[in-house]
């Protein structure tokens, strides 16, 4: 033995005590650690450790007796009182390292100097970690520089903390910052203020629960404004060792998948870009858009690990919500709706959550997490495919083809094995699929036999196997499956002819994207990746670099139409271009929103009969079989949102002209704080032309704009009082299977959700109808009073069976939609008149109703469309003649034989019909239009009251007391009353017609 370890070595070191695998100890005079361990230790491991610390060492040696091996370490400790202080902490944070329970290298250990221990040092490590996913312009180890620098400013707020969430004592609020005051370097002042910014607005924590997790909620509301880009208003962070999670709500009521991601350093960028998708796509269910994701730090992981990991960050998350077995301090309330879903890498793991969820007594039970072994099996319904090629037939629809049924070439994107582009190619059975990509082969089948080709996806889909188990023999000739890595492949003559190549050769991504090029009918999308840009964007900047190899710019996609049923299947600006060459596109918002409505569907129902069951009324078999017994009834009403979203975007196309865009635009910017254009690459006003094609906004841009309208609509619903009446429950049977709601009435009507499932439905309901106009003239005052006139006019005249039969019965596609336009033109013109007698009396909106019965035994009964085409002239003043009714007390038939008299002297009809003709070229003129209808309006209200109120107004000789009164006013009439006659000798103008509309106002007021 040396001399320098004779020198620190003494007998005593040799008397050994008795331990488990780890003791140390601190030798105060000599500023020595003793550790004496059973197994052979790294002196390269303690010494790491100790410069944690920044504790320099003097001396050291070791030795070993009887197996125990001894290390004893002389140290240079300048401040040896605050050491002795906080010894414990010291020792324990060294044991456990040397244990390997935590992490040997960690700077802000050097935080016991200030009396941190391990489980406030975890705490600050969160709130790092959550910092540096926040803010990107100091990364980790700034944060970290400054935070020790300033490490009883850091105590202090770590103190706060925990004061916060457990005595609720907030006084040392003034003293951080006054001390963060006095921090001379702005970006140190700048990772103090974001930090104590982010424990100011911590709204509860599961810190004291003491797990192996530390999970905190966070209120970013209140700090967006110094974010970038739209931001959730909730998140929840949870920290572990091993992996780091979050999770982002747009508000309480709000659900979204759970994902494993592989983004260590910007996970929460890529869950909040997948919220702010979810949020759009999350418009037609109740809750709002909300997406969570971790991530795990070791290199693989057993599925055992996995699980572990998924389980402690679901535990973790409940732990932030009102549930049964959690009591901690919070600083917001009722809290209770908590919905995960599965996603990318999770897809098995919705039975775990719920596990969790009823282990811990959380009252939604198997409806926290869908999909699982109790509810709606995306894949087993193969609900997301058929959701996708139902809002896609829309554009063959139009060209007087059927997807389910006519033979139509396709390209697509996935394998037979997967739920979405699987079930998708089954649905027809004519579908000729002439090629597709898996993330591992390209399939090719240059000319295709329909029946074989089906039967043989058909197999592999039942089996679950990939493009490469395809029975070689029923390919057609020429065809095959090639390895997407492979570097040469030799094309047959077929291959060649089918995309249109002459060499004899090629690489995997080239025929890759050739297929993507191909000119067919459909393209679709039933596998993840993103595939097409847009010629201005660059790879590098797109997150899927995985297929930048095989990507293709939109304006060289030559294929009719594309389906995505897998999300971000293009970029936005992708989309953009593909439409503004021709392309049928929709959004991946609409095509595969079938998913998510029915999962949304599945929670609600659950929500009913889960209670029955608690209360011994149903037992949970009972409750599996009802779920199944309705849903094909659920996924009818999925497919009919489907339906009707596709359907909306084409009438919309005819109807949304420049300028209203423009203003729909405006209204959304100022009036949220969830939509921006600039995320979705609208253009500023100036240049919104660059978005239309032939005068029509292509879809990408309107079903964004179309989404985000719902989501304005819902939402105001929900902040003001319109859902105070129980005329609107019936919106909420509406929701149910009929059968359904006729069995669970009672439990239904007590929905915790029955608000947002009416507001839901009414926003869906006005929107998928009259299109994203409606709120094109939106002042908040007198919204209400449109939302309402809207559904009562509705109402009024049957409207909903009226477009069912328009769909069902009128097979040409372009009289089907002058209908349907018509009928909204009908109800708006009402409308506007009953806002404003709305705004300027105290009618009540409900009144209007009350004559429905009455109006109707006038009507008569029938086919809706035979009773519109006969009455809708009439239709437009239903309002006013309710009005005249309730002010006069008359007969509504009285009213309503006054106003034909009117109508027909005058020739209303046709003047409107003139107005309508003329499409507006201008703003002006658009606004000229609408005040000649105006004018029209006010003459034939305001003449029939005159007539009523004239000297010999007789009900029981009403023609006569008409002609009378006319009589009377030849003068004024006359000449008018010719120049209307005339009018088919002239040229239609708006000029002619404002005229014509400006004398009948100045003759009344003579």
């Amino acid at each position: 033995m040396n001399d320098i370890c004779k020198q620190i070595i003494d007998n005593e070191d040799y008397q050994i005590p008795e331990f488990e695998d780890i003791l140390i100890s601190f030798k105060k005079d000599s500023k020595t650690f003793v550790i004496y361990s059973k197994t052979k230790l790294q002196f390269t491991t303690i010494s790491n450790l100790l410069q944690n610390f920044n504790i320099k060492i003097t001396d050291a040696a070791s030795f070993e007796v009887n197996g125990i091996f001894v290390y004893k370490i002389k140290t240079d400790i300048h401040h040896i009182d605050t050491f002795l202080k906080n010894q414990s902490v010291f020792l324990e944070i060294i044991k456990k390292a040397l244990q390997n329970k935590i992490y040997t290298l960690c700077k802000l250990y050097y935080m016991a100097w200030e009396g941190l221990d391990l489980r406030e040092i975890s705490l600050l490590r969160a709130l790092i970690k959550y910092q540096n996913q926040l803010f990107y312009e100091f990364n980790e180890n700034l944060i970290i520089s400054a935070l020790l620098n300033h490490s009883k400013l850091t105590k202090h707020i770590i103190e706060y903390f925990k004061n916060r969430f457990s005595t609720k004592d907030l006084s040392l609020e003034d003293v951080v910052l006054k001390e963060i005051k006095n921090i001379a370097s702005i970006n140190e002042d700048k990772i103090f203020r974001v930090l104590f910014t982010i424990v100011k607005n911590t709204l509860r924590t599961n810190y004291f629960l003491n797990k192996e997790t530390i999970s905190f909620k966070i209120n970013t509301q209140n700090f967006k404004n110094i974010l970038f880009g739209m931001q959730p208003n909730i998140e929840s962070f949870v920290y572990h060792n091993d992996f780091n999670g979050i999770h982002l709500r747009m508000s309480k009521i709000s659900r979204g998948g759970l994902r494993w991601s592989d983004r260590i350093y910007d996970f929460r960028d890529e869950v909040k870009d997948l919220m702010i998708t979810q949020e759009a796509k999350n418009a037609l269910i109740i809750p709002e858009g909300a997406k969570g994701g971790f991530v795990i730090f070791k290199d693989s992981v057993s599925k055992n690990e996995f699980k572990h990991y998924y389980s402690l960050f679901i535990d973790a998350l409940l732990d932030l919500i009102d549930i049964g077995d959690v009591d901690v301090v919070k600083y917001d309330q009722n809290d209770f709706y908590f919905v995960v879903a599965a996603d990318k890498g999770t897809s098995a793991m919705s039975d775990t959550a719920n596990e969790i969820a009823i282990k811990r007594g959380y009252f939604l039970k198997d409806a926290f997490a869908s999909g699982g072994s109790t509810g709606y099996s995306h894949k087993e319904l193969g609900i997301t495919a058929k959701g996708a090629i139902h809002t896609t037939n829309r554009f063959f629809m139009e060209k007087d083809l059927d997807i389910y049924k006519d033979r139509l070439s396709v390209v697509g994107v996935g394998s037979m094995r997967g739920d979405v582009f699987g079930n998708g190619m089954l649905l027809n059975k004519n579908f000729l699929l002439l090629g597709a990509i898996s993330h591992s082969e390209i399939f090719i089948d240059p000319n295709p036999d329909p029946k074989t080709a089906y039967e043989e996806r058909k197999r592999l889909f039942e089996n679950s196997l990939g493009w490469s188990h395809y029975d070689k023999s029923k390919i057609s000739k020429g065809g095959g499956v090639f390895k997407r890595d492979e570097k040469s492949i030799i094309l047959s003559d077929e291959i060649k002819q089918l995309i249109n190549y002459s060499k004899d050769t090629i690489s995997a991504d080239e025929l890759a994207k050739a297929l993507l090029r191909l000119k067919v009918d459909l393209l679709y999308f039933g596998g993840i990746g993103t595939y097409i840009k847009s010629s201005d964007e660059q790879n590098i900047h797109i997150s899927d670099k995985q297929n930048a190899n095989i990507r293709v710019n939109g304006n060289e996609i030559k294929a009719f139409a594309i389906c995505e049923g897998a999300n971000l299947a293009l970029t936005m600006q992708g989309r953009y271009e593909y439409a503004l060459n021709g392309g049928k596109i929709n959004l991946d918002a609409i095509d595969n929103s079938a998913g998510v409505n029915i999962s949304d569907y599945e929670v609600n129902l659950k929500m009913v009969l889960n209670p029955l069951v608690d209360k011994g009324k149903l037992s949970e078999k009972e409750k599996i079989k009802i779920l199944k017994e309705i849903q094909n009834d659920v996924i009818e009403k999925v497919l009919h949102n489907n339906f009707s979203h596709a359907l909306l975007l084409s009438l919309d196309q005819r109807r949304i002209y420049k300028e209203k865009l423009i203003k729909i635009l405006d209204i959304l910017e100022k009036n949220s704080d969830y939509f921006k254009r600039k995320n979705y690459h609208i253009p500023k006003n100036s240049e919104i032309e660059t978005v239309y094609k032939n005068d029509q906004l292509i879809r990408p841009v309107l079903a964004t704009v179309m989404l985000y309208s719902k989501i304005f609509l819902k939402k105001y619903i929900l902040n003001s009082n319109i859902l105070d009446s129980h005329f609107y429950d019936k919106y909420l049977k509406e929701y149910f299977p009929q059968d359904f709601y006729k069995k669970f009435e009672n439990e239904i009507s007590n929905h915790l959700l029955k608000r947002e499932i009416i507001a839901t439905q009414i926003a869906n309901n006005i929107i998928n109808s009259h299109g994203i106009g409606f709120i094109s003239d939106y002042h908040e005052k007198s919204f209400k009073y449109k939302i309402e006139s809207y559904i009562i006019m509705n109402e009024l005249i049957n409207a909903d069976t009226l477009r069912k039969e328009a769909v069902e019965k009128i097979n040409n596609i372009d009289k089907q939609y002058d209908l349907l336009l018509d009928i909204e033109q009908t109800i708006k013109f009402a409308v506007k008149w009953m806002v404003k007698t709305l705004e300027n009396s105290n009618i009540k909106p409900l009144l209007f109703i009350t004559y429905k019965e009455e109006m109707r035994k006038i009507i008569g009964s029938g086919e809706e469309l035979e009773i519109y085409e006969k009455w809708k002239d009439f239709y437009k003043f239903l309002p006013a003649m309710f009005v005249i009714k309730h002010e006069y007390n008359l007969e509504l038939k009285t009213i309503l034989d006054l106003f034909k008299l009117i109508i027909s002297k005058f020739k209303i009809n046709r003047l409107l019909k003139e107005v309508k003709s003329i499409k507006p070229k201008s703003r002006l003129e658009k606004n000229l239009k609408e005040e000649i209808e105006r004018l029209i309006e006010y003459f034939v209200i305001t003449f029939a009251k005159e007539v009523i109120n004239s000297q010999h107004f007789d009900t029981k000789q009403l023609k006569k007391s008409f002609e009378n009164y006319i009589s009377t006013k030849s003068e004024e009439y006359e000449d008018i009353i010719a120049e209307i006659n005339n009018m088919k000798k002239e040229k239609k103008s708006l000029l002619l017609l404002s005229h014509i509309a400006d004398s009948l106002i100045l003759k009344l007021l003579k």
